[in-house]
């Protein structure tokens, strides 16, 4: 039998709980979003409030938060410079732009850049306000869902080629702004091919899954890791303090995954070892993406051709002669 209450608790049932973080210098604008967020008797709110940009990065890196509302007009960095930022340092979290009176054109280049909506604050009612939030958070998730599929390796799940540039010159627009180090490694599976022709592509396949549960399991949460194709991968490395330690890092990585695997091929289980020839580079001031990669990749073929199973670092002095 139907249960008559049943569309009744429905209907009352409430909402998750929303994570606001809000990003205003103006006291009184703040006030007015939180007394509007209160008047929503739908859904309940968590609001963080931020008064510069610098402080909502860090608090971003340190919390969750469902969406943003951002002001333009912030002190320490004004306009569309101000989104830039936000995005470039929250993009998973969908962010909507607070404008000032007459400021469509404003509002409608923050979308192109990629906010998902903006709000002219002479304008924003409770109504308004609660339904811009859930349409942008919805759009976002749907967006990231669909960047997924397009940018997922379909035999490994990691990262591929596509998201692997993208992530790339995001690191080297970064670096170059901040001139903070990161390093691209690019790894290439000694004997992968012999897997192959011995035991066939099935195992080749099983092989590579392997390969990148791997390279999960041995990530740090600042770093990345992705299939270019075939037997290579790709890293990127954040955050060492030197080039020793960086290079300790990728040893440790190359050492996990050497590490004999079990193939089941044929009705048997085979045990299988392979080597991993590895090419490193740092970035430098005014190396592009594709330098770096090519950088990487003459490196990586130099651990091939002086023995494989081993990590060479590419040096100013042998970007010439690295073929």
């Amino acid at each position: 039998m139907n249960n008559p209450n049943l569309s009744k608790e429905m209907r009352d049932r409430k909402p998750p709980c929303l994570r606001i973080l809000i990003v205003e210098d103006d006291l009184d604008d703040i006030y007015l979003v939180k007394q509007l967020l209160l008047q929503d008797e739908r859904r309940e709110y968590e609001i963080t409030h931020k008064e510069n940009l610098s402080s909502a990065l860090l608090c971003v890196n340190q919390q969750e938060f469902d969406i943003i509302l951002l002001d333009l007009g912030l002190g320490e960095i004004q306009g569309l410079d101000t989104l830039n930022e936000m995005l470039a340092g929250a993009p998973a979290v969908p962010v909507i732009v607070l404008t000032g009176i007459n400021n469509d054109a404003v509002g409608e280049d923050a979308i192109k850049l990629g906010a998902e909506d903006y709000l002219p604050k002479s304008e924003i009612n409770p109504s308004l306000l609660s339904r811009t939030l859930s349409y942008a958070i919805e759009r976002h998730s749907l967006r990231l869902q669909l960047q997924l599929q397009a940018q997922t390796d379909i035999l490994t799940g990691l990262p591929n080629r596509s998201a692997i540039f993208e992530k790339l010159e995001h690191a080297v627009d970064h670096s170059n702004r901040k001139t903070s180090l990161f390093a691209v490694a690019m790894l290439d599976l000694d004997g992968f091919k012999q897997v192959n022709d011995n035991l066939g592509h099935r195992a080749g396949d099983e092989l590579l899954r392997q390969v990148a549960t791997r390279l999960r399991k041995e990530l740090r949460r600042t770093d990345f890791a992705g299939r270019l194709g075939g037997d290579e991968f790709i890293l990127l490395l954040h955050h060492y303090k030197s080039t020793d330690e960086l290079l300790s890092v990728l040893e440790k990585k190359r050492a996990k995954l050497i590490q004999p695997m079990k193939i089941y091929s044929e009705k048997e289980i085979h045990v299988v070892e392979i080597g991993v020839s590895v090419g490193v580079v740092e970035w430098h001031a005014g190396g592009s993406a594709q330098q770096l990669m090519s950088e990487a990749d003459r490196a990586m073929y130099r651990s091939k051709h002086e023995g494989k199973n081993r990590i060479t670092l590419s040096k100013p002095e042998l970007k010439n002669s690295a073929t």
